[in-house]
């Protein structure tokens, strides 16, 4: 649905977007995600038509956006971070001044408002003031004008900056639903959105792709494993003494302690190996205590550190 092959972006001297390649797939929710000025916004724009790329091509549904700027500003509905609501409307009037500039027919207009109210959970509010609403319903009025003309890319950029949690995870729901009939580019730098709205995640810093795949192939890729968190009543120093001897440990750390007596650490094994029994057993050899054992996975937060600062630095 969407290609993009060796886009570059320059102001002046500086290279915003520097030669990267990517696709989405027809019903893909893609989350596009980077820190502030990553480049993110900047391929948004030129995936509008807002901007034109300085090289390189993007293509939607196989038609050249440089070219064919009118056709597929046609196939996109566009939920910018700032939502461009006009307050003295009632949202009923919003959604059928959009619906009339995306030019549907009038015998068309009655119907699809009430279809996108229906999506976008517009149904209590459709008859207030927009000014009067709270962020997450302005949010989804945002996300009704963009999908208004029932377009077949959806392109949300940062579209739950300010909300609260409530309101976060309606938004989240919304765009799964959504996103069962769209193709969806999500540009956040918000992480915990990425796992639970993304079906696949391309990492963007300093206008180059750092790495891409589904949330639990990034954490692969970045070479990052299970930490064990235990918390163990014994001796401090011959806890610690013990189980840096293991030799299936490649690093050992305490990280809080309870009493004199209770520490809680955590293990590193070295890749592949269940340290379970061998732990409990030392544990149990030793005279100690086990309080506290969990598997510690890493986060998509912790993958997304590396790869950005393996840039920075």
């Amino acid at each position: 649905m969407i290609e993009i092959k060796n886009l570059t972006k320059k102001i002046r001297h500086n290279i915003i977007l520097d030669n990267i390649n990517f696709s989405v797939k027809k019903g893909e929710v893609l989350g596009f995600l980077g820190p502030n000025g990553a480049g993110k916004t900047t391929t948004i724009k030129i995936l509008t038509s807002y901007w034109m790329p300085t090289s390189g091509k993007v293509e939607i549904d196989g038609l050249n956006v440089a070219k064919y700027s009118l056709k597929t500003r046609a196939k996109i509905g566009y939920l910018p971070e700032n939502v461009p609501l006009y307050d003295d409307m009632l949202v009923l009037e919003y959604l059928k001044f959009v619906a009339e500039i995306r030019g549907l027919k009038k015998h068309e207009i009655k119907k699809r408002i009430k279809e996108v109210a229906e999506i976008c959970g517009l149904k209590d509010v459709i008859r207030k003031p927009i000014d009067e609403l709270s962020k997450g319903y302005r949010q989804r009025v945002g996300l009704g004008q963009a999908i208004m003309h029932n377009p077949d890319v959806l392109i949300l950029d940062e579209p739950t900056t300010g909300l609260d949690p409530n309101q976060i995870a309606e938004i989240r729901s919304l765009i799964k639903k959504i996103g069962k009939e769209k193709t969806i580019i999500f540009s956040t730098h918000i992480l915990s959105e990425v796992s639970a709205t993304c079906d696949r995640v391309i990492i963007i810093n300093k206008g180059k792709i750092v790495s891409e795949g589904s949330p639990a192939d990034l954490i692969k890729k970045a070479g990052s494993q299970e930490i064990i968190y235990v918390k163990i009543k014994g001796s401090r120093d011959d806890v610690l003494r013990k189980l840096k001897e293991m030799e299936n440990i490649e690093a050992v750390k305490i990280t809080d302690k309870e009493s004199n007596e209770v520490y809680g650490y955590e293990i590193k094994p070295k890749s592949g190996v269940d340290l379970r029994e061998y732990l409990s057993m030392t544990v149990m050899n030793n005279g100690w205590s086990i309080l506290e054992f969990n598997k510690k996975s890493v986060s998509l937060e912790e993958v997304f550190r590396k790869l950005t600062k393996s840039i920075n630095n």
